[in-house]
């Protein structure tokens, strides 16, 4: 027995040594989990998205100094600068997913603080070449255009812009004989926005003819892009508001209808939903009451009241649904849904270009969520999809 002496002290030592790791272990785990440690990762992400906001207006800039140096579907487009441009705007397109990623990200802290700083490395080197290639455009320009060859290029834009987009007064005026101003009040915005970019095209043309060479060219390129982005906006508000006044009225009898049947279902399964589902119910009915009076001057709003209610039924009735009721009242709550998806985007899409980044985030987002829905083939997928895509960047109604 005494040969066996030594165990028990080399037991404890050992006990002692597991006991020390372990400590350290969870020591260094709850500090990769820490208040401080997702601090420092809130920090990393935001860098990465100050990143990913200097590399969108370095790639917007990189596209417009091609279009001013008409060296866009040209014959002689230098294949390499071709190249750079689409690999600029695939980067800057991957960024913004992944920002958006390590945005939602709830896991381990100091991973994803680590993610964030290879991304901000990787956007910062992103730049770095976007700023090459914009300075081998700008030599190559000099060497291949002229400056009245470039100003007259810049002409034609304008020209093409006017012909294919037409007088927006003219849709405008289609909304302002049907509609309260409540409802056309994005496109009337838009219209000035449009006129307010033709006129800064002009003037930005007039002066590149005393001096071509200058900025003024990029400038008018700058403002026809954001005419042309003004008028499709115009053309959508006109488009959205005409498909809302052919369904509005129809969508608010559907949803009535819908209404009184999730009243019974809370009747008879009133544990399986909401505690106040009564009284979600009853709100719900006021609303598209609201709605119904409103639905030939304001047919866009009674479309998205529709659209509530129907989320607010959903929610309230929760597991009182059977599976067949929740896949029918998703494909009656599709088409509305989308068409307020599409209308917000629209929306969105058309403001200003200089939006903070957290802005540009959520409109990324927005148009990833609104693709999901329409690829989607399971109606209930689709319209989770779509209903994201709207709240991303809806205002309240």
């Amino acid at each position: 027995m005494s040969d066996l002496g030594w165990v028990v002290p080399a037991a404890i030592a050992l006990l002692g040594v597991a006991l020390l790791v372990a400590a350290i272990a969870i020591a260094v785990r709850l500090s990769r989990r820490s208040p401080r440690a997702r601090a420092a990762a809130s920090r990393s992400v935001s860098d990465s998205a100050d990143a990913l906001l200097r590399l969108d207006d370095a790639v917007n800039e990189l596209d417009l100094a091609f279009r001013a140096a008409d060296a866009v579907d040209v014959i002689d487009e230098p294949t390499e600068l071709r190249r750079a441009r689409a690999a600029a705007l695939r980067a800057r397109d991957r960024a913004f997913a992944e920002v958006s990623r390590l945005q939602d990200d709830t896991g381990l802290a100091a991973r994803r603080r680590d993610e964030a700083r290879r991304l901000g490395t990787q956007l910062d080197g992103q730049l770095e070449r976007v700023a090459r290639t914009r300075r081998q455009l700008d030599e190559w320009a000099r060497t291949h255009r002229t400056g009245p060859e470039l100003l007259a290029a810049a002409r034609r834009r304008r020209d093409e812009v006017l012909e294919t987009t037409g007088d927006p007064e003219q849709l405008l005026a289609v909304l302002r004989d049907r509609f309260a101003p409540e409802d056309r009040d994005d496109a009337e915005t838009a219209g000035r926005a449009a006129s307010d970019a033709l006129r800064d095209a002009d003037l930005a043309l007039q002066r590149a003819a005393s001096e071509p060479d200058g900025r003024d060219l990029f400038d008018a390129t700058a403002a026809l892009a954001r005419a042309e982005r003004q008028v499709r906006a115009v053309e959508d508000a006109h488009r959205i508001a005409l498909q809302a006044a052919e369904n509005a009225a129809a969508e608010v009898t559907a949803a009535r209808a819908e209404i009184e049947a999730a009243t019974e279902v809370a009747t008879l399964r009133p544990t399986e939903a909401a505690p106040d589902a009564a009284e979600h119910l009853r709100a719900a009915a006021r609303d598209l009451e609201a709605a119904a009076a409103v639905a030939t001057q304001r047919p866009r709003r009674a479309i998205a009241i529709v659209a509530r209610v129907r989320e607010r039924r959903d929610q309230t009735l929760s597991d009182a649904m059977t599976p067949r009721q929740r896949l029918e009242a998703a494909r009656a709550a599709l088409p509305g849904t989308l068409a307020c998806a599409r209308a917000a985007l629209a929306v969105a899409d058309a403001r200003d270009s200089d939006a903070p980044i957290a802005d540009r985030l959520q409109l990324e987002r927005a148009r990833r969520q609104l693709a999901a829905a329409r690829a989607a083939t399971d109606a209930e997928q689709a319209l989770a999809h779509a209903r994201a895509a709207w709240h991303a960047v809806a205002r309240p109604i």
